[in-house]
């Protein structure tokens, strides 16, 4: 727990889940606005759309008054091709939530925004906000289609709430933190009874889940370099993998180092 950051993933799911305040704080902030009202907010949505389509499990996802959906996604490691997946992320919303069985009319499609935290700055510009949206590449024109994409990094500077929140979300010590509403949501969890078994129960389901996933599918993958991945993700803490690796620590420490892992 002691080293666990809101942007890791269990962490930040656990603070978001049904916390509408914190959910809508982040929004207001990424988007630079203060008028937008969260209804409700949901976290680690499984949508499996197809068969034999692959999975998307949202970190958080939230609806504001007027329908429009906000995916929140936290990345404290660069890996992976966050742009594609960024778009994966987006028509799988599209798809499950923004027109019903048997709906044609396209107008009742409400925006949708999907907002990356992140720990590096992938696109190496220099800016701590990446604002995506679809136009035409000569005369700039907008298709307007509601749909956004954006980035931002704890890299770079900006705007000084942006800041703070983004430096509170690298921050594992929350005595540190400058934005006072993850400062506090953070607190909580770290220091409470109750907080930090939420929180462990979290790294145990999410371990699970993903683990039984795994098998499932038939992932050329050891119990090891599975928990290894969960570590590397900010799913769970490195004490975590070790306990629930049935090895030695130092045996543990010597698988990771010969698969290339950077612990």
């Amino acid at each position: 727990m002691k080293e666990l950051r809101p942007i890791d993933d269990t962490l930040f799911r656990t603070m978001a889940k049904g916390n509408i305040i914190l959910v809508e704080h982040i929004v207001r902030l990424s988007l630079n606005r203060d008028d937008i009202k969260i209804l409700s907010v949901n976290t680690q949505d499984d949508i499996h759309l197809f068969k034999d389509s692959h999975s998307v499990i949202l970190d958080c996802l939230a609806v504001d008054s007027e329908g429009n959906l906000y995916n929140i996604e936290v990345q404290a490691t660069n890996t992976g091709n966050l742009r594609k997946r960024a778009r994966y992320i987006s028509s799988a919303i599209d798809v499950k939530y923004t027109l019903e069985a048997g709906e044609k009319d396209y107008n009742k499609i409400k925006d949708q925004i999907v907002i990356f935290l992140m720990e590096d700055d992938i696109f190496d510009k220099g800016k701590q906000l990446y604002e995506f949206k679809r136009y035409d590449d000569q005369s700039k024109l907008s298709l307007d289609d509601g749909s956004r994409i954006i980035y931002i990094n704890a890299k770079n500077k900006g705007r000084k709430e942006l800041d703070n929140l983004m430096q509170s979300l690298i921050s594992s010590d929350y005595k540190t933190m400058k934005d006072d509403v993850i400062k506090e949501c953070a607190m909580y969890y770290k220091t409470s009874e109750i907080g930090e078994d939420e929180v462990c129960e979290a790294m145990r389901e999410y371990a699970a889940k993903s683990f039984d996933s795994g098998m499932a599918k038939g992932v050329a993958k050891g119990k090891t370099e599975i928990l290894l991945d969960f570590v590397n993700k900010g799913a769970i803490t490195l004490d975590y993998a070790i306990e629930n690796s049935g090895l030695p620590k130092e045996e543990f420490l010597s698988i990771a180092e010969t698969l290339g892992y950077k612990l």
